[in-house]
């Protein structure tokens, strides 16, 4: 692997991608599109899937195993585009093979032990993890954070936070080629794939560390995987975190920021696809509301995370998220997913090291 030093600043950041499958296919496009990144190698345990990634993106390697990737090429950094059932392993291994920058898809792990585990691990390394959440690097969430750290709602009250999008789970239960979200033991289900967006932003937002989760959630019958989400999170300061997530309803992908003197909404927050608005309402009399709005081009968040971890990797810049970050988001997840399971509350212990290197970044 390539040291951060000895990465030039006039040439693209060299990265491999692990998992050649759908999601793939949006960072392809964004790292062409850029000429802070480039794709040099891929890796998929189906030998055909790889060669056709890499016959139409022009990528330069390809491989069956992504240990053999690491070892044989001088990459920057490695792209986990894989199931999230397969993170902390490949995490692990690709820190035991020098790898020193990591972008992993979401979500980061499926568990309170593997997030832990990875955190320890790359700080034992000195390396940094980054979960790739890239509706943090739209110009629309950039909005989002520049009005609420200018107090334009005042106080926060509360972030609700909502992701659904109805599955009309058409695939047969014992369909081994339906898709990996419907399938449990891969990760599939809506904590891992879709409340994880709604859990980061509640407690990105908040900015205070979580106390406690309460959820009630389901399972789908044909898949048993978890296909509706719905909690509460509880922190150290006044907000409160509402989350929202279900293949059981209607396209509602709603970020809602709710303060003392106003509310800041985003329509669509997690998948922006063309231009959107941001609207800034307050209450002028009973039942009326006087409506700021806030247009914002459309843009493409894929290519701006690349091009974050691209400026990280360069040593410019700090990652979006951090890791410390998303493992108190995994802590948080975890602790719904509980709650839902046993009907109770569930404390959500952040460790001190944890806690300790979230502050320091914050402070940053």
């Amino acid at each position: 692997m390539v040291p951060e030093a000895a990465l030039e600043q006039a040439r693209p950041a060299r990265l491999g991608i692990v998992g050649c499958g759908g999601i793939s296919h949006r960072h392809a496009p964004a790292a062409a599109a850029s000429a802070e990144v480039a794709i040099v190698a891929c890796c998929d345990t189906r030998a055909d899937v790889a060669e056709d990634w890499a016959a139409t993106y022009g990528c330069e390697h390809v491989y069956g195993d992504y240990r053999e990737m690491v070892d044989d090429l001088e990459l920057d950094g490695v792209l986990l585009a894989t199931w999230p059932v397969q993170h902390c392993e490949q995490i692990l291994a690709c820190l035991e093979a020098g790898v020193r920058f990591i972008l992993c898809e979401k979500a980061l792990t499926t568990g309170r032990a593997e997030a832990l585990e990875v955190f320890r691990a790359a700080e034992a390394a000195s390396a940094t993890v980054v979960e790739a959440l890239m509706y943090r690097h739209h110009p629309a969430l950039q909005r989002v954070e520049q009005l609420l750290a200018d107090g334009t709602i005042g106080a926060i009250d509360s972030v609700r936070a909502c992701f659904n999008v109805f599955d009309p789970e058409e695939s047969a239960g014992d369909d081994p080629l339906r898709d990996w979200r419907q399938h449990a033991e891969r990760g599939g289900g809506v904590p891992y794939d879709l409340a994880c967006y709604c859990v980061d932003a509640c407690n990105h937002f908040v900015g205070a560390l979580p106390r406690r989760a309460l959820a009630v959630g389901a399972r789908s019958e044909r898949y048993g995987t978890i296909n509706r989400l719905f909690g509460l999170i509880e922190y150290a300061d006044a907000p409160v975190g509402i989350v929202t997530s279900s293949t059981r309803s209607d396209f509602d992908h709603e970020l809602r920021v709710s303060g003392t003197t106003g509310h800041v909404v985003l329509p669509v927050a997690w998948r922006i696809e063309g231009g959107i608005t941001v609207t800034v309402s307050r209450s002028v009399v009973w039942g009326r509301f006087h409506e700021e709005r806030f247009e914002i081009a459309a843009a493409d968040p894929y290519r701006l995370q690349l091009e974050r971890f691209a400026s990280v990797i360069r040593g410019e810049t700090e990652p979006a998220p951090t890791l410390a970050e998303s493992v108190v988001t995994a802590l948080s997840l975890d602790a719904l997913v509980r709650s839902a399971a046993e009907g109770a509350s569930v404390d959500i212990d952040v460790s001190a090291d944890v806690s300790a290197k979230r502050e320091r970044s914050s402070a940053r």
